[in-house]
């Protein structure tokens, strides 16, 4: 803050070269992220992980697998739906802090989201499709259909949440690079502010 007196013996303040610096670097840090579009990215992922909790629901009507049992689309989807509340709080409150905390969720995002696809994956070759025993003319047994069904279903999340695993990287970097960019403002403000 600097201070001048006038003729008048009247004093006025005004913000100091490094405040209207420092402002200056958090409009730019902000201008940057909504290039990124961190809202976009945030409805996206909420998108996404209210479609894998809910493509999720049917395999509660079939055979219980690993997946059922460590419960892979609810904590998936949850942290997908945590990570795009992040995106989006980042456009409304772009501070350092902000993007650091957001770049923390996408970055366990896309670990859970790794993680996931590899328990999709071995829960697919551990529980295939039975085989259709049946004589001509007559349908396949109700396991076959079943498991069929079930396989059917962890294939498309799978595929939704490789979809999420691409999204959420991508987001990951555009946030560690504005982070990057930016680390020297956030120094020297903690420094300001002390």
């Amino acid at each position: 803050m600097t201070l001048t007196v006038s003729t008048d013996l009247s004093v006025n303040t005004g913000p100091s070269q490094v405040e209207e610096k420092l402002e200056d670097k958090q409009k730019a840090l902000r201008d940057s992220i909504l290039k990124g579009e961190p809202k976009i990215f945030g409805v996206s992922q909420i998108v996404i992980g209210l479609l894998i909790i809910s493509y999720s629901v049917p395999l509660l009507s079939t055979e219980t697998t690993m997946i059922l049992n460590f419960g892979v689309p609810w904590w998936s989807g949850l942290m997908f739906v945590i990570s795009g509340a992040a995106a989006i709080a980042v456009e409304k409150i772009a501070t350092m802090k902000t993007v650091s905390v957001c770049l923390a969720v996408s970055v366990v995002a896309v670990i859970i989201s790794a993680i996931a696809l590899i328990l999709y994956y071995v829960d697919l070759a551990s529980s295939p499709t039975t085989i259709c025993l049946r004589e001509p003319g007559e349908l396949c047994d109700q396991q076959h259909y079943a498991t069929r069904f079930s396989t059917g279903v962890k294939l498309s999340i799978s595929m939704v949440n490789t979809v999420q695993t691409a999204l959420s990287s991508a987001f990951t970097a555009i946030l560690y690079n504005q982070r990057r960019n930016f680390m020297g403002y956030a120094t020297v403000s903690e420094r300001h502010s002390a």
